[in-house]
């Protein structure tokens, strides 16, 4: 028969092994957890910094063509500028011009239908018309190039005329096209900014998150 101090003996062994048994047990769970932690948190680190590259590339990416947009822009509005004050000056220029030849044509018209409206007498103190006396008297041929040179002149000033309505005209009708086309340019170049802008401040947001995970990871 055992004894009564063996067999008490025997159980607080058996349970001290089992406590052992027990505690190695958490302790090896513990360890698994804590390296299944640390590798849940590598791969969180790993995982966020590579995203963060990512979207710091994007990033400058965006930057560089939201700088050519703007750079484009900015070309596009001088030359717009420079066009529509060359333009402007055309036009005052050709209307100036303009002005002056009708006030030519005016005067000359005047100076000239007042001459030709002149009509010499029937006859002279020997009973002779301006006709008979015709021959030997240059009046008819002073008379006849007078209305030669008002054709000439004035016919000259007419395609003179023409040439600056035609030219105000087309300088009017060029200038509206420039306008026109300019303003299509930059309301598709402003909506192509702020869509641009709009990626970028996103993307931004995503680096500033992607940072603080990889700040929880480490810290984890």
């Amino acid at each position: 028969k055992r004894p009564k101090w063996s067999k008490a003996q025997a159980e607080a062994e058996a349970d001290q092994k089992s406590f052992c048994d027990k505690q190695m047990a958490k302790a090896l769970s513990n360890r698994d957890g804590e390296k299944l932690k640390m590798e849940e948190s590598g791969a969180t680190m790993a995982k966020k910094k590579a995203e963060k590259e990512g979207l710091k590339r994007d990033v400058a990416e965006l930057s560089e063509q939201i700088a050519e947009l703007a750079k484009a822009l900015n070309e596009a509005t001088e030359l717009r500028s420079e066009e529509k004050k060359e333009n402007a000056q055309t036009l005052e220029e050709t209307k100036a011009g303009k002005k002056a030849v009708e006030q030519a044509m005016k005067v000359l018209k005047g100076f000239y239908e007042g001459f030709l409206q002149y009509k010499p007498p029937k006859s002279d103190r020997e009973g002779k018309t301006v006709e008979d006396r015709a021959p030997e008297t240059s009046f008819s041929g002073k008379y006849k190039g007078k209305q030669d040179a008002s054709k000439g002149i004035i016919g000259l000033l007419e395609v003179i005329l023409s040439d600056f309505e035609r030219t105000i005209d087309k300088v009017g009708e060029e200038e509206k096209e420039a306008e026109k086309k300019f303003d299509e340019f930059k309301k598709e170049t402003d909506k192509s900014t702020k869509k641009k802008q709009g990626e970028k401040t996103k993307k931004e947001t995503g680096i500033k998150e992607a940072t603080t995970a990889i700040t929880e990871a480490k810290d984890a």
